[in-house]
């Protein structure tokens, strides 16, 4: 690599002020460095201070986004790091004086730096005979200390110079490669387009964590109850119980909601509501659920899942909510699927849902309610993964407003009575009590 140093500018000459009654001009100097190429990196310049006459402090101005500050002159030589080819201005300031901060000269001179440190480069091919999986191989050029591979921005925990990555559905995936030499790293980055899901994507998750109800006690383990009736912030109007109204009999999870009091208002219900004590990031969540024998309006049931972050003081909706599955039995025979984040929620009117779908077994039949949930897009479905309700992808300009999808979150299960969405049409206090039976909770994820 060739290195040319170019003088740009002579140094410039402060004009000599005269005190009143002193004609002896002030000590002169001349500010001036030299640049020589570092004996082993071929990336790092050496810069050593010539200046002339009396001088004592000093701020370097590397022209590569480094600088010092305006320091004691204790050496007389500095490096700077230029990873990328170009033409970069270095100028060196002098201070002739320790108390006066105009007394000050400055030169600046050139460096060409004519080669990258290195060029981060790879390849992206389909492996043979595997659906939706490709290699992945690096063809950078160059000396770096570092690389590592990210797919929709997430680190893979592969360093290797090919690795092989699998893409279960359709869409746009974002593929880099990012080197470090020192301080200085640098990332390149591909589109890959998938065309098609792989019809057996399935196979290429595990069950990881479930609950299939089978005992005759809640599992303390892996649940806890949330009691209180606050209105819950839909001003709804049963009070959750710490297990009265929870029972596990014959395989299924039974949550009944009560009438315990004279009606309609605030205290005068029970129910439950129980939220998994771990949570999870990524993966395909299935409940196998039946909604209550429908009498009349007044409950509505949930299956849902909130951001880890709310346990952690972080608000609703910055949190993020995943609701699987509602139902209002004031509209039967009907299920919706929802998102609410901090800009498109309920509060705001702009939430982002399915609105009610029919399902004309409900409340007579157990029906899946799924969430396959990745890096970039969310898609509910009911029964089968291919009857999709409600697909929510990725916004390009993804932040925590709009995706706060890359954090763990954790399942919650209940039935509220009344409230602004169950209790639209009233409560009917001839309905109790209603009962949601939950036959298992499963979470699969990748291998």
């Amino acid at each position: 690599m060739g290195i040319r140093i170019k003088l740009i500018g002579l140094t410039l000459l402060s004009a000599l002020f005269i005190a009143c009654g002193d004609e002896s001009p002030q000590n002169t100097y001349i500010p001036d460095f030299e640049i020589k190429p570092h004996p082993s990196d071929a990336n790092v310049f050496v810069f050593r201070n010539t200046t002339q006459g009396e001088h004592y402090y000093w701020r370097w101005d590397f022209g590569n986004g480094e600088r010092t500050n305006r320091v004691p002159v204790e050496t007389t030589e500095m490096q700077g790091f230029y990873p990328e080819n170009g033409t970069y201005t270095v100028t060196l300031t002098i201070w002739g004086s320790q108390s006066d901060w105009s007394d000050n000269k400055q030169v600046s001179k050139q460096v060409v730096v004519e080669n990258d440190v290195f060029i981060p480069a790879f390849e992206v091919t389909p492996v043979d005979g595997k659906t939706n999986t490709y290699r992945l191989t690096n063809t950078s050029s160059g000396e770096y200390d570092r690389e590592s591979w990210l797919v929709n921005d997430k680190v893979l925990d592969k360093t290797e110079q090919n690795v092989e990555v699998y893409f279960p559905f359709e869409g746009e995936n974002k593929i880099s490669i990012s080197l470090s030499h020192g301080e200085f790293e640098k990332t390149m980055s591909k589109i890959l387009s998938i065309t098609e899901d792989d019809p057996d994507f399935r196979s290429h998750y595990q069950l990881v964590w479930n609950d299939d109800f089978d005992g005759s006690i809640i599992d303390k383990e892996k649940w806890l109850f949330e009691t209180g009736q606050h209105g819950w912030g839909n001003a709804e109007w049963q009070n959750y119980t710490d297990g009265q109204n929870i029972a596990i009999s014959d395989g299924t999870l039974k949550i009944i909601a009560r009438k315990s009091g004279e009606g309609q208002q605030v205290g005068d219900y029970t129910s439950a509501r129980i939220n998994s004590k771990p949570s999870f990031t990524y993966g395909i969540f299935e409940i196998c659920a039946k909604m209550p024998d429908y009498q009349g309006p007044g409950v509505w049931p949930a299956i849902w899942m909130l951001g880890q972050s709310i346990r952690e003081g972080t608000n609703w909706p910055l949190c993020g909510e995943m609701d699987i599955m509602e139902y209002v039995s004031w509209d039967p025979n009907k299920t919706s699927s929802a998102i609410h984040i901090e800009s498109n929620n309920h509060a705001k009117g702009n939430a982002i849902g399915s609105g009610h779908v029919p399902l004309e077994t409900a409340e007579e039949a157990f029906h899946i309610y799924g969430l396959i949930w990745t890096d970039t897009e969310l898609r509910f479905y009911r029964d089968d993964c291919s009857n999709i309700l409600l697909t929510y992808k990725k916004p390009a300009n993804a932040n925590m407003d709009n995706w706060p999808f890359d954090q763990p979150f954790y399942f919650l299960l209940n039935m509220a009575v009344g409230g602004n969405y169950g209790g639209v049409h009233g409560v009917d206090d001839d309905i109790f009590p209603a009962t949601m039976e939950v036959d298992y909770v499963h979470v699969y994820q990748m291998k």
